[in-house]
């Protein structure tokens, strides 16, 4: 499944669109362009936050790391546990 079906079912599971149709006191077309649109607004909302996040750094030496991890190697695991 591709991010915009992701996000799609999502708001359609929810019924976001249901939801602000009827607040608003509009009758859905489910024709229209705009679900689209905005569940491509939404990725590319989610991808710019995604990079402007700061990098993972090690708790030893401030070397970029992988998410997952702590420390860039064995050698700085070993320095912050003395």
């Amino acid at each position: 499944m591709d991010r915009m079906e992701k996000v799609s079912n999502i708001l359609n599971d929810s019924k976001v669109y249901d939801k602000i149709a009827d607040a608003l006191g509009i009758e859905l077309n489910n024709d229209s362009d705009i679900f689209r649109e905005i569940e491509e607004y939404i990725i590319e909302q989610y991808d710019e936050m995604d990079s402007n996040k700061q990098p993972e750094t090690c708790r030893a030496c401030n070397e970029e790391i992988g998410e997952d991890s702590y420390f860039c190697s064995y050698e700085c695991s070993k320095i912050d546990a003395e």
